[in-house]
C-alpha cells in the first residue's frame, strides 16, 4: 500500500536585483567626485602575477608572451605614477588659493589623469586576459569561430581574442 503523504513545496527565495551604476559626468566634476572616481580606477589595477606552477608555454608565443608582460609593467608603472600625481595634484589645489581659472585648470588635469588611468586599466585587463590564455593553451584562437588566429595579428595586437572577420563583424555590427 503506497504511503499517501504529501510533500510540502518547496520555499520561495527573494532575490534582490541591484543596477550597476554607471559614473557619467553631466555637471562640472567636484573634487570629491574625482577623489572617488580615481579611487574606484585604481582599485581595478590587476597587479602583476605570479605562475604558481611551471607552464609549458608554445615557443611561437613566447615573444609575445614577453611583450605582453612588459607592457604590463609599463602600465603598472604608469598607472602608480598617475596615481602619485593625482594625488599632489588634489592636494595643491585645496592648500592653494587662487581664482577659479587655476582651479578649473587643476580639475581639469585631475580629470585627465583619471581618463588615462581607465584606459590603462582596460588595457591591463586584456593584457591579463592574453597572458591567461596562453597558460591555458587557448590563445591565438578565434573565440568567435575558433578559427587560427593569424600570426601577423597577434604581433601587431597580442591581446587579440577575434580574427579579423570575426572583429570586423562585432565592429560592424
Amino acid at each position: 500500500m503506497a504511503s499517501s503523504k504529501k510533500k510540502k513545496p518547496a520555499k520561495a527565495v527573494k532575490v534582490k536585483k541591484v543596477a550597476a551604476k554607471k559614473i557619467v559626468a553631466k555637471k562640472p566634476i567636484k573634487k570629491n567626485a574625482i577623489h572617488k572616481i580615481a579611487e574606484k580606477a585604481a582599485l581595478r589595477v590587476i597587479p602583476a602575477r605570479v605562475i604558481p606552477k611551471k607552464v609549458r608555454i608554445s615557443p611561437e608565443f613566447q615573444p609575445l608572451l614577453a611583450k605582453l608582460q612588459r607592457r604590463r609593467s609599463e602600465i603598472t608603472g604608469q598607472v602608480n605614477h598617475l596615481e602619485q600625481d593625482l594625488r599632489d595634484d588634489m592636494a595643491d589645489n585645496q592648500n592653494t588659493p587662487g581664482d577659479s581659472a587655476d582651479h578649473g585648470s587643476g580639475e581639469l588635469n585631475q580629470h585627465l589623469s583619471v581618463t588615462l588611468m581607465e584606459n590603462d586599466r582596460v588595457e591591463l585587463e586584456r593584457i591579463e586576459r592574453a597572458i591567461l590564455r596562453i597558460e591555458s593553451g587557448a590563445y591565438g584562437e578565434c573565440e568567435t569561430c575558433e578559427k587560427t588566429i593569424p600570426m601577423p595579428r597577434l604581433k601587431a595586437i597580442p591581446w587579440a581574442t577575434r580574427c579579423i572577420t570575426c572583429q570586423s563583424r562585432v565592429e560592424g555590427a
